[in-house]
């Protein structure tokens, strides 16, 4: 019976990993030496040269700290979703156990961490209790992470990346610069405790200096760090290490000749068996913490210039990756062309963030059974608090679905599988509460808030109606307000409050914008709809949003031109301001007009193509800037 036990368990298992199961009269008959030849054979047929190692727990996020918790599962999203990898060639970790931990850190240091405050020096920001244990094990199985991908690089002979890890910062005896464990350095160490003593190469090309894995290592010939950087911020000398800073405002050119010279011969006189190679991301031009200039093009030719010097001067290295520092919602877009050119031979450009979000909403609906997110015809209100009781309004409107369709379950069930309820609790909101209700002009209202007291206050508020009017021979969702708002965060001089901010956004514009597209499909509508009533609106939204008037578009357009080098809050300022003007000397005024996002293929043929492009440009204008007065 267990015979066939284990053979029913392998024969599934290689239905998910889509290679043929063995057959019953090989299973039986076969050799076992044979057999294990065999089914090397069968995974060699579509083996990738490179395997992944993910967990959603390594997501989290600190309110303050530019980390982008979604790093992780949109590097993964767009490999399996452009058939570059497989589900079967993901693997889970499993989190470091502390005797792990230990082999590095000390014991001092390691009991300091039941301290929040710890975590709020390390981060730089204040960590709560509650925070401060969710961040601990995340990073434990981001370590764990990156103990698998050297377990499995060794023993597959590919490169293993782990969509985590890079905690250069952490030192023996405290944590520094968002690093609270060195995963290198105790993926190593468990290495050499476990009897392995071959020469090691930790190769660290994160724009900050890989200060901790140095110490770690100091005394230890066997185990070079090579270290590319803008500062140096240990200077205490180590037997085994190249330790370069290049300063600020470095470019492609100066990056890529310094690695030529430096890196080869340090491959080929150390002679790894393993390379743990930081891919750090920091280091683009667009980085929200850098003071570099790289860009994707040259962030690529790095990434492939180490895997292709490990490979020519130390063939028998086996190559571990991991991700390191990259700060804000773009730069997994750095990480997965390198991967995609690791796992196809070919450079695969990932599409916009708002299109990777959707795709990722997309999945999520999907699962969802049919029916999950409507309201019973004639049902009543299915929650347990009304508008009335929340706001205090003095006039309860009588319970309706949100657009007629969703009921407030569904809609909690959907914003949950989106993982915006999670973007919400990691952001420290975990006791949000949904509730839908109406305004006096008939607009169904969706709130967000903070809690279930009265007053609580608002994170999201989406009120949107069905609407035939907004774009004429069209039926969209029309959205007469939508805010994203982070009570707890306060503006800075480098983010000051746009036109009608209180607080400080969310970060969550993509995530709303998917939302409502998935809305607008669920329901069979052509578009979203919405006229901005500040020039930033329409800015922020001009990736997925166009004007149904090409003049409008052409409008908006000349002003970013003019723009180009401002933030939004001073551009919103100077437009305010009169400071702008057109061809004739006139000052050029915000006007509200309807923008969309088209779905139907119908509303797409509209605001979309040669013809629409071709309008806009006829309507083409040019702006300047002028003081008042001029």
């Amino acid at each position: 019976m267990g015979c066939v036990a284990r053979r029913r368990d392998r024969a599934a298992h290689c239905a998910r990993a889509r290679v043929p199961a063995p057959s019953p009269a090989m299973a039986t008959f076969l050799p076992r030496p044979l057999r294990r030849w065999v089914r090397r054979i069968r995974r060699l047929v579509r083996r990738p040269p490179a395997l992944v190692i993910f967990d959603p727990r390594y997501a989290f996020a600190i309110p303050g700290v530019p980390m982008d918790p979604q790093r992780g599962p949109q590097i993964l999203g767009f490999l399996l979703g452009e058939g570059l990898l497989e589900e079967s060639d993901v693997s889970r970790p499993r989190p470091v156990a502390l005797r792990n931990i230990r082999l590095v850190h000390t014991d001092r240091y390691l009991e300091s961490l039941a301290d929040p405050a710890t975590l709020t020096g390390i981060f730089g920001v204040p960590v709560s209790a509650e925070l401060a244990d969710r961040v601990l094990e995340a990073v434990r199985w981001s370590v764990g992470g990156t103990i698998h991908a050297t377990r499995l690089a060794l023993r597959t002979r590919r490169v293993a990346v782990n969509l985590g890890g890079g905690h250069h910062h952490a030192e023996p005896d405290r944590g520094m610069g968002f690093c609270v464990y060195n995963d290198v350095a105790i993926a190593i160490a468990r290495l050499r405790a476990r009897g392995w003593r071959q020469p090691a190469l930790v190769v660290d090309l994160d724009l900050h200096d890989g200060n901790g894995t140095r110490a770690a290592f100091a005394a230890d010939p066997t185990v070079h760090t090579f270290s590319i950087h803008n500062a140096t911020w240990a200077e205490a000398p180590a037997v085994a290490a190249t330790t370069i800073a290049l300063g600020a405002g470095v470019e492609d050119a100066t990056l890529l000749a310094r690695l030529g010279h430096e890196l080869p011969p340090v491959v080929a006189r150390h002679q790894p068996a393993l390379v743990i190679y930081l891919a750090g991301t920091d280091s683009a031009a667009d980085d929200r913490l850098g003071d570099w200039k790289l860009t994707a093009d040259g962030l690529l030719a790095r990434d492939r210039f180490v895997i292709e010097t490990i490979r020519r001067h130390a063939p028998q290295a086996a190559i571990a990756v991991v991700l390191a520092g990259g700060y804000g919602a773009g730069t997994w877009r750095y990480t997965a062309r390198f991967l995609g050119w690791l796992l196809s031979g070919r450079v695969a450009e990932p599409p916009d963030d708002a299109e990777m979000v959707l795709r990722r909403f997309r999945r999520a609906r999907a699962s969802l059974p049919e029916g999950a997110l409507e309201a019973e015809t004639g049902g009543t209100d299915d929650w347990g608090l009304t508008e009335e009781d929340l706001f205090g309004l003095g006039t309860a409107s009588s319970y309706r679905p949100f657009l007629g369709h969703f009921s407030r379950q569904g809609m909690e069930l959907l914003l949950d599988r989106l993982g915006i309820l999670a973007q919400l609790h990691d952001r420290g909101y975990v006791h949000a509460v949904i509730t839908l209700g109406t305004n006096s002009a008939g607009a169904d209202i969706l709130r967000i808030l903070t809690g279930p007291e009265p007053q609580a206050p608002v994170l999201v508020e989406l009120a949107a109606r069905r609407s035939s009017r907004a774009v004429p021979g069209f039926e969209t969702i029309y959205v007469e307000w939508l805010l994203l708002q982070d009570p707890r965060r306060h503006f800075t001089p480098n983010r000051p409050p746009l036109p009608g901010q209180s607080h400080p956004g969310l970060g969550l514009l993509r995530e709303a914008a998917a939302f409502q597209i998935l809305l607008c499909e669920e329901l069979g509508l052509d578009g979203i709809a919405f006229a901005p009533a500040h020039y930033y609106m329409a800015a922020l939204g001009s990736k997925v949003l166009r004007f149904v008037e090409p003049e409008a578009e052409a409008h908006l357009r000349a002003l970013r031109e003019v723009f180009d080098d401002l933030s939004l809050a001073e551009a919103s300022r100077l437009l305010d301001a009169g400071e702008v003007r057109d061809e004739r000397g006139a000052v050029v005024r915000w006007e509200p007009r309807p923008m969309v996002i088209p779905v139907s293929p119908r509303l797409k043929a509209v605001v979309e193509g040669p013809a629409y492009e071709a309008a806009v440009a006829a309507a083409a204008r040019a702006y300047v800037l002028a003081p008042p007065g001029a």
